[in-house]
């Protein structure tokens, strides 16, 4: 009997992290068939200029908008939100530094989900000549959320001394 294949999102929260970028995109011979094409599509194309050696400290399935699903990244030096829709072309492939975060915060009941299992982060980021641009990240473990709060926290303040 064939073993059964998880989900990206469970394959994610197996994984301990930290981990080198080149065995985190390994992690997707392991993955559904029907959630790999889309994720390789997010990690291979859009996030081609992470390098196999730099570490991933963190990593989650996450939502964005109303139907966005994707993955968010924590590396060194930024923060990475690869979001798009399976059935369009479109997405959002955003490249955050950690300096330019200006607020974070989460929320640890997600109203989209009624099992209180998910949450949300909420972050500030500071764009050259415009104003401050909120992003709300869904879908993110609970419990995770006061460490992914932290490890940015500490990752801003290092990098504005």
């Amino acid at each position: 009997m064939a073993k059964k294949k998880p989900s990206f999102r469970a394959a994610l929260e197996e994984m301990s992290y930290p981990v080198k970028y080149k065995k985190f995109s390994k992690l997707f011979k392991n993955v559904k068939k029907s959630d790999r094409r889309f994720f390789i599509k997010l990690l291979k194309v859009y996030c081609a200029e992470i390098q196999n050696k730099e570490l991933v400290h963190y990593a989650s399935y996450s939502e964005l908008n109303l139907n966005q699903r994707g993955v968010i990244i924590l590396l060194d030096d930024r923060l990475i939100l690869a979001h798009g829709k399976v059935k369009t072309k479109l997405v959002h492939f955003n490249r955050i530094k950690y300096s330019r975060i200006a607020a974070i915060d989460f929320n640890r009941q997600d109203k989209n989900n009624k099992d209180e299992q998910y949450g949300a982060l909420f972050l500030k980021v500071k764009r050259k000549n415009l104003a401050l641009k909120n992003y709300t990240i869904r879908s993110l473990k609970r419990e995770d959320l006061p460490e992914i709060v932290e490890f940015i926290k500490m990752k801003t303040s290092s990098h504005k001394l």
